[in-house]
């Protein structure tokens, strides 16, 4: 009899076991390098912090990782593991090789970084487009970053190319001020931020924000194929319940 019990107790506990849904695993989270990560290693972004709070509130585990940008876009491709990259911008190519959440941060308005040397040609010109497509000045650009996708396409059809430099180890205030080359594409709240830490080249450099800029883009978590459809749509309910402050901004 005890033994009928326990075929039949143990019988009832892997059908329930059977039916119940899977556990997702730890997600991998890529996040560029930067000072002052958490004990977790969550970088100190604010959006950081809302996608560990609406993953959460899903009963989803995260585990940080600094990942040069160019590192994180080269796994995505390979989709080899299942994976996530904090801050990506949606564009077309990229949607080839990643799944993208829903919107998970409304970018500052870009304008045009420039050195104080370069910031009256370029103020003369007559928009954004014209900056960009400019062979009077020279444009630097992160190498593997996106702009969205207005710019993106500018830069393609640039002649000659921009300069292109890492986006871990370029420093953009001597970059400019050195002259190695006259703007690149940022936002105000950036160099304030060089400012209010004393880089030395910061003094030198100026915001010009020209007619026609595109509106500011949306940042998304890009995962790799390998993530299933089931994590993204759980991440994106809790995104979806408590939305963070977006514009009408491109995406």
């Amino acid at each position: 009899m005890l033994r009928r019990s326990l075929v039949a107790t143990l019988a009832v506990l892997t059908a329930a076991a059977a039916a119940a849904p899977a556990a997702e695993p730890v997600m991998v989270v890529h996040h560029i390098p930067l000072p002052g990560s958490g004990p977790d290693g969550a970088p100190a972004l604010p959006m950081a912090g809302r996608v560990a709070t609406w993953a959460q509130r899903a009963g989803l585990a995260l585990r940080w990782e600094a990942v040069p940008l160019k590192r994180s876009l080269q796994a995505l491709q390979r989709n080899t593991e299942p994976l996530c990259v904090l801050g990506m911008f949606d564009t077309p190519e990229r949607r080839r090789f990643a799944r993208f959440s829903r919107p998970i941060h409304q970018e500052e308005q870009q304008v045009f970084l420039v050195a104080r040397h370069a910031a009256a040609a370029l103020r003369a010109l007559p928009d954004a487009r014209a900056a960009v497509l400019s062979p009077q000045l020279k444009l630097l650009v992160y190498d593997g970053v996106a702009y969205g996708a207005t710019l993106d396409g500018w830069i393609a059809q640039r002649r000659p190319p921009p300069l292109r430099a890492s986006a871990s180890s370029a420093h953009p205030p001597t970059m400019l001020a050195r002259s190695h080359a006259d703007f690149t594409i940022s936002v105000a709240g950036e160099l304030r931020e060089w400012q209010r830490r004393g880089e030395p080249h910061a003094q030198v450099l100026e915001t010009v924000l020209l007619p026609g800029m595109p509106a500011p883009p949306r940042r998304h978590l890009a995962c790799s194929m390998k993530v299933s459809p089931e994590w993204l749509r759980r991440f994106d309910a809790a995104v979806g319940a408590a939305p963070p402050p977006l514009t009408g901004g491109a995406q």
